[in-house]
């Protein structure tokens, strides 16, 4: 084999066992209480959120227990889903499950109560094919219970279980599917970037996970919006060793909370001791609200968001008062809460899709079927077409095969029990069928 031959078998071989994002993303909440399909969701929003994953079973926030969670969806819903996240994942888009929100976050209490929460979402990434989690932690109680003093290479045990549950996941996808497991989060300022105010003993809280799970997420999402003012980064903006606090609903408050999540900083929270390292800007996402429905406080119109964003790119001049130490190209894309209110049009709504048009305004037409989202071929069917047996081949061994009519109906449902198994189709009528395991689809005809 020549140098030039090796190299491009070495470079596809890596690209076939690495789940890859799209270089820009526009990520968007979808609600598990709504009744729009995933294929119909606007093609801008190329990572979609299934929302939520909840723990709460009473209505009431703060007595969740993990071992009531569960992502709830009607019967037709769920058979769509079925249907639609392998439609979409062809398209190049990523499909992940986000746990827990405002009402169904929970605290990891001991080993059992971490070994349960890894052992539902093993359950629901199997059965949606999906392509990952996002962790979506919110409210003291769960964050903060006891306000222990830690240092962010020592996290409280609660936040450790939640660490090492998000480790133990992503080793255990690598090894069942041959690919990254793509792990975001999106917590809330307060416990992030608020740890540069030094007014709360939560505030900061999440840092020491954000910090720990450092190489392993994907994209960290602040919600930029629910929050009140913040600090900039200390000594920076001409400041000297002083900060200067910025008020959410502006583009300084945009660009001052993106940039201190890429630079790192050392908490003021006099609970909390080390450094926060930052991330790469590659997985930095501005998140905010669709519109202001979406959020009690946060939404910035359209040409805010742009100003923000495009100063941050080194693309746009300076919007508000405060100056960036540096431009950050690399800059990944937008979240917002959500698909579904992004959607709707008239009155707080808007217009229907104005935030995946500001994403369009700033990044332009992102290709997802890039040869960055070529997945290793995990089996094959063979007659085909066929008169009714066929022959199930692959790596496939201890999943789940499901048959879709046209309409997207179930006609099938089989576990694969061998890496060679023959099955017979026959009672199908003629037509064309769509096979499902994992999060791969194949044609099969019927003669």
């Amino acid at each position: 084999m020549t140098k030039k031959l090796l190299f491009l078998a070495l470079t596809l071989f890596s690209l076939f066992v690495k789940a890859q994002l799209p270089d820009k993303v526009l990520v968007g909440y979808w609600h598990n209480w709504g009744s729009l399909r995933l294929i119909n969701v606007d093609d801008r929003y190329n990572v979609i959120a299934l929302a939520f994953a909840e723990a709460d079973v009473n209505n009431s926030q703060d007595d969740n227990s993990i071992y009531d969670i569960e992502f709830t969806v009607s019967s037709y819903m769920h058979n769509s889903l079925l249907a639609d996240i392998p439609q979409v994942q062809a398209e190049g888009k990523k499909v992940i499950m986000s746990v827990g929100g405002a009402n169904g976050s929970f605290l990891l209490n001991n080993t059992a109560e971490k070994n349960h929460f890894v052992s539902k979402m093993k359950s629901w990434i199997q059965t949606y094919g999906l392509d990952g989690i996002d962790i979506d932690i919110e409210r003291q109680i769960y964050i903060c219970p006891t306000t222990t003093s830690h240092n962010l290479s020592s996290p409280p045990s609660h936040i450790q279980l939640l660490i090492d549950a998000c480790k133990e996941l992503d080793t255990w996808y690598q090894t069942t599917y041959n690919k990254d497991m793509i792990l975001t989060t999106a917590p809330e300022v307060r416990y992030t970037t608020g740890g540069l105010s030094p007014w709360s003993a939560c505030n900061g809280y999440l840092l020491s996970f954000l910090e720990q799970l450092n190489d392993e997420l994907d994209l960290v999402m602040v919600q930029l919006y629910n929050t009140g003012s913040n600090y900039s980064l200390p000594g920076w903006n001409g400041g000297g060793a002083g900060r200067t606090e910025y008020y959410s609903a502006t583009e300084d408050f945009i660009i001052t909370q993106t940039e201190a999540l890429i630079e790192g900083f050392t908490p003021s929270n006099s609970t909390i001791s080390g450094a926060f390292s930052g991330f790469p800007a590659s997985k930095i996402v501005v998140a905010l609200p669709a519109n202001s429905c979406s959020a009690g406080s946060g939404y910035v119109s359209n040409t805010v968001l742009k100003n923000a964003v495009n100063y941050l790119l080194g693309e746009g001049n300076r919007p508000g008062s405060y100056t960036l130490s540096s431009s950050y190209p690399n800059l990944r894309g937008l979240m917002t809460w959500s698909i579904n209110n992004d959607e709707q049009t008239g009155g707080c709504y808007g217009a229907s899709y104005e935030f995946a048009d500001a994403f369009e305004d700033i990044f332009g037409i992102q290709s997802n079927n890039s040869a960055l989202s070529i997945e290793k071929d995990r089996f094959s069917i063979f007659p085909n077409p066929t008169d009714g047996i066929v022959t199930i081949e692959g790596s496939v061994t201890g999943s789940i095969l499901r048959i879709f009519d046209i309409s997207g109906r179930i006609v099938l449902t089989e576990t694969i029990t061998d890496n060679n198994i023959t099955l017979d189709i026959s009672n199908l009528q003629s037509g064309s069928y769509q096979a499902l395991i994992e999060n791969q689809t194949k044609t099969i005809i019927v003669k």
